[in-house]
């Protein structure tokens, strides 16, 4: 019965340990993804995606950060919750002609192992589908 005690314990010790050395992400990671992440283009101005961003991101469930216009990048993120460490969101906004525009969603895992979290570029993409038709 003590070895099986002691088993388990080391198996929880090391659980334990490679948790802690596991990649977590941070909100400058996610803003560092960019050209990694999901895009959908929109027959839409700038100003008009820009405008439709804040409330497309809480709709969605995420906090609303920051924003950077000079950058055309959006920063959100979701604390943790039962099922997950957290999710940190970064989204760019990139013209490809006067009315389309390409939104590119990163969506990272605060933590690597968290098998949890989710995507959240379709729950935004959603939100901005109700908003603006979709560009070829």
């Amino acid at each position: 019965m003590p070895s099986r005690i002691l088993r388990i314990l080391l198996l929880a010790a090391a659980t334990l340990v490679a948790l802690l050395h596991t990649g977590c992400t941070t909100l400058a990671d996610a803003q560092k993804g960019r050209g990694t992440g999901t895009t959908v283009a929109y027959a839409a101005s700038f100003d008009e995606i820009w405008a439709a961003l804040p409330a497309a991101i809480t709709q969605a469930g995420l906090e609303y950060i920051s924003a950077d216009s000079e950058a055309r990048s959006v920063l959100a993120q979701r604390g943790m919750t039962a099922f997950s460490y957290g999710e940190n969101v970064a989204i760019f906004v990139k013209s490809a002609g006067p009315a389309r525009q390409d939104v590119e969603v990163v969506s990272k895992r605060a933590m690597a192992t968290n098998v949890f979290a989710p995507d959240w570029a379709k729950p935004i993409f959603v939100e901005l589908d109700k908003k603006f038709s979709r560009a070829p």
